[in-house]
């Protein structure tokens, strides 16, 4: 322990800090990359999670299962639409709500956008192997796994109580 009662030889220590290191770091890079394509991270996530769901999302339920606030949603969903990859729609019945959907053009750019993540892993986890890789997953699934319940009551429900289960996709 440090004279402050910090543990630092704990292994534990330094995970926390090491995560969001490596989380900034593989996003900016992922973001350098994918700017080619006219995207960034950001909208490679709200892109992946629309193509989960043909049927569309409501703004809300997409704002929460990508882990921005409503208002964050509504800027970056007018620049997709602006640049063609996504269309909003009034949902039948309440005209407040909008359902978001992928545009033809995004469905192509999906597959490129993986490509990219595909040669960015590849390259960044060249020298480890399947088992570390499976290991560090189920680490971070279980730590996962106890901080949503942690999490989610801090982040309340989307607006209008629909409530969805966080699909957040990883980055690639």
């Amino acid at each position: 322990m440090t004279a402050n009662g910090t543990a630092t030889e704990e292994p534990s220590y330094r995970l926390g800090l090491e995560l969001a290191e490596v989380s900034r770091l593989w996003r900016h890079v992922l973001d350098a990359r994918l700017k080619p394509l006219g995207l960034s991270t950001a909208r490679w996530v709200a892109l992946v999670n629309l193509s989960a769901h043909p049927e569309g999302l409501t703004q809300n339920a997409l704002a929460f299962r990508v882990g921005i606030k409503g208002s964050t949603l509504v800027r970056q969903l007018d620049q997709l639409e602006a640049d063609g990859w996504v269309v909003r729609r009034g949902q039948p019945g309440d005209r407040r709500v909008k359902r978001v959907f992928l545009t033809p053009k995004a469905r192509p750019a999906l597959a490129s956008i993986a490509v990219v993540g595909r040669d960015l892993r590849r390259e960044l986890l060249r020298d480890s192997s399947d088992a570390e890789i499976r290991a560090c997953v189920r680490l971070l699934g279980r730590v996962k796994a106890r901080l949503q319940p942690l999490a989610d009551p801090l982040a309340g429900p989307p607006a209008g109580g629909e409530r969805v289960p966080p699909r957040l996709v990883a980055a690639e």
